[in-house]
């Protein structure tokens, strides 16, 4: 009867015309379960987004000195991201019940990605990863804004938690800094600088029991209504970043927010 350890990547590619797809990568072990799960999810020009899932095991993405290498044989898919950025980590909850940690392994990236279909996209990507040793219904939070902004010269992520215990982790080019708002469709630091986001595309939304988590046997022996009654919003948004004195700054960002019930 182990203790609670998830291991979660995510990575992505935003191709110059505003094509992108997303990779999940989640290991779980608890009690006696050891769940392996994976996603892609995909939005071409003028298509919805679609996601495959597969509970298979496969390989994590795997980091190497210049860049982070990822593939799916069953899918014939596989991505590549040559860093182009320092990588940042925050220690977002600890207790004594456990912790969050999260490292942006890759804020900026040069990402090229192909699927079984031929197609090939590349434009910036990025990539984190998230170890949590705590359940994450035992997390005190309520809502969360997270998002990133890439380009050739410029990235921003951020993490706007909220609820009994707040918590806001921001980084400008591998630098921290501070927000003074963090929305659905701004964000805005107290230097001045703003980001903009239109909304443009719903890559994914609902309640996890029904899109990220369908793929699941059994969700209701396995987590609580707590989690599976979460509600989430992605969103796949043409972006500008202002800084005073400075040249607006252009590009994708993918952004989300989820809501706890």
């Amino acid at each position: 009867m182990g203790g609670f350890e998830l291991s979660k990547w995510y990575a992505d590619c935003i191709s110059e015309d505003g094509e992108a797809a997303i990779v999940y990568h989640a290991e779980l072990r608890w009690r006696a379960v050891a769940l392996h799960y994976r996603s892609l999810l995909t939005k071409r020009a003028g298509s919805a987004a679609k996601a495959v899932y597969s509970l298979r095991r496969g390989a994590a993405p795997e980091v190497k000195p210049d860049e982070i290498v990822w593939e799916a044989r069953d899918w014939k898919a596989a991505g590549t991201w040559s860093q182009l950025g320092s990588s940042v980590g925050n220690v977002l909850f600890e207790s004594e019940a456990g912790s969050l940690r999260w490292e942006c392994v890759a804020p900026r990236a040069a990402a090229s990605f192909e699927t079984g279909s031929g197609s090939r996209m590349e434009g910036w990507g990025y990539v984190e990863h998230l170890r949590l040793t705590i359940a994450p219904w035992m997390l005190p939070i309520r809502r969360l804004h997270w998002g990133r902004f890439v380009n050739v010269t410029d990235a921003l992520v951020w993490i706007d938690w909220s609820g009994s215990y707040n918590k806001r982790a921001v980084y400008l080019n591998s630098l921290e800094v501070t927000p003074a708002e963090i929305g659905e469709h701004t964000v805005v630091l107290e230097d001045g600088a703003v980001l903009t986001l239109d909304q443009g595309s719903v890559l994914r939304e609902g309640v996890l029991e029904s899109t990220a988590l369908k793929v699941i046997p059994n969700l209701k022996r396995l987590f609580p209504d707590s989690i599976l009654g979460v509600r989430e919003c992605k969103w796949l948004s043409g972006a500008v970043l202002r800084r005073p004195g400075q040249t607006d700054s252009t590009g994708m960002a993918i952004h989300e927010v989820v809501e706890w019930p």
